[in-house]
């Protein structure tokens, strides 16, 4: 599987630290069901994620799901799932 870091996004104003007592390498039960849209580590994980899920391997794949991730519409959507639907939902529309 081809995953990509961040030097395959295309924003640079994520904060690659970890909010306070988020551990990267930890993922409780919280962090499998929110996304946390300001961090560096959560976006790189979902993006390759969503393309490991949907069996996608290109880095302009990558990006869409970023571009998708920051869409106005999907502001207030924090919940995994929900954001799942959402790049879903909106892959195909010519929203990014």
């Amino acid at each position: 599987m081809t995953t990509y870091d961040e030097k395959d996004l295309i924003n640079n104003d994520y904060e690659s630290t970890t909010t306070g007592g988020d551990d990267p390498k930890y993922i409780a039960i919280r962090d499998r069901e929110r996304v946390n849209k300001k961090e560096l580590y959560e976006v790189i994980y979902f993006c390759n994620s969503f393309l490991a899920n949907h069996n996608l391997k290109e880095k302009g794949s990558f990006q869409k799901v970023e571009k998708l991730l920051r869409h106005p519409d999907a502001s207030k959507i924090v919940m995994r799932d929900a954001l799942n639907a959402f790049v879903l939902n909106n892959w195909n529309k010519n929203l990014v």
